[in-house]
């Protein structure tokens, strides 16, 4: 059984292995986004984009994305 920690860090991954800054992900929780992922080469970091915020959040460790988006699409609260 993979973990879902996993599964989002793989296709982080595939962002990152892409090399296309305009490339995104979107993660959802029941058919709704949670937040928007892209990945810029040049600056080597990862813009998290939320659905209710116009401005993005720059990361530049893939654990801390992947932390969040799992915290936003898996944790029951």
């Amino acid at each position: 059984m993979k973990s879902h920690l996993a599964t989002i860090l793989d296709r982080l991954l595939k962002l990152v292995e892409e090399n296309n800054a305009k490339a995104t992900y979107n993660f959802e929780r029941e058919g709704e986004v949670q937040l928007t992922v892209s990945f810029d080469p040049e600056a080597q970091a990862f813009s998290v984009k939320y659905p209710k915020q116009k401005q993005p959040v720059e990361f530049d460790s893939i654990d801390l994305v992947a932390i969040e988006a799992y915290e936003l699409v898996f944790d029951e609260e």
